[in-house]
């Protein structure tokens, strides 16, 4: 299985090439800055994660500016109310997207990785103040709709995306993190709904979790919990003796087909 998560740098539109790239120093604080105003966000936000492969200093220079991080969970946060309904658009599909992508440069990082799981912030609203928030969480409601349209799908893609970069760190604590906060439901219902890309993607990171002993022990819970949930969801004749003997019968006289 492929491991390599990157994903399309643009959603909708051919910005292969930006009129305005980050080349200096103070380009790049620029656009940080810009990140600020409702009228330069957009652009902003495009800009930056065009560029996020070409800056390796751009995750400890997002986390690290005064109000950054919170201005990227304000537009993720902005579309909760349009995933349950067909309100959502391209264009604050293509927006938000580009936010995850700035989110997925900060997790792959090995300076920000950390700090990103536990969501150790400085958010700058009246006053400055600091705030703890398990930034991960903020992407699952885009993991958990069941919707397909192409708008839905991108927001399910990049943030599959983010996730995926985690587990490719193979950082027990990253993994640890991901099963505690129910990671798998939310693969299980990209790889029902998504895309080929995205159910790719989704088992890509089941892949990489199983691949640690906790995860193989959370599978087994996971499926102890299963059977005791038949057992008090099905019929009390599945467990009678004349029933579970047919079933023998009927297996026992079923042919084996030779492959």
């Amino acid at each position: 299985m492929a491991s390599d998560l990157n994903l399309p740098e643009s959603l909708y539109e051919d910005y292969s090439t930006p009129d305005l790239p980050v080349h200096g120093p103070a380009s790049v604080a620029y656009w940080i800055q810009a990140l600020q105003s409702h009228e330069t966000k957009e652009r902003a936000l495009l800009i930056l994660s065009q560029n996020k492969e070409i800056r390796k200093d751009l995750a400890p220079l997002l986390w690290n500016s005064i109000g950054t991080i919170s201005a990227l969970l304000q537009e993720i946060i902005s579309v909760y109310r349009t995933l349950s309904s067909p309100n959502l658009t391209e264009t604050a599909s293509t927006r938000v997207s580009n936010a995850l992508a700035l989110f997925q440069c900060v997790a792959s990082h090995p300076e920000t990785r950390k700090q990103f799981l536990k969501g150790n912030i400085y958010q700058y609203w009246f006053q400055l103040c600091y705030s703890q928030a398990k930034l991960p969480l903020y992407l699952y409601p885009f993991l958990n709709t069941k919707d397909k349209e192409k708008p839905h799908e991108y927001l399910r893609l990049t943030s599959l995306g983010v996730i995926g970069t985690l587990v490719k760190s193979d950082d027990p604590e990253a993994i640890r993190f991901l099963l505690q906060t129910e990671i798998f439901p939310c693969c299980l219902t990209s790889m029902e709904v998504g895309s080929d890309l995205s159910k790719q993607v989704a088992t890509f990171i089941i892949y990489k979790i199983l691949l640690h002993e906790e995860g193989l022990k959370y599978c087994c819970v996971l499926a102890d919990r299963a059977c005791d949930g038949l057992r008090c969801c099905l019929p009390l004749w599945f467990g009678d003796r004349k029933f579970t003997s047919q079933l023998h019968v009927r297996s026992s006289k079923t042919p084996i087909s030779s492959s």
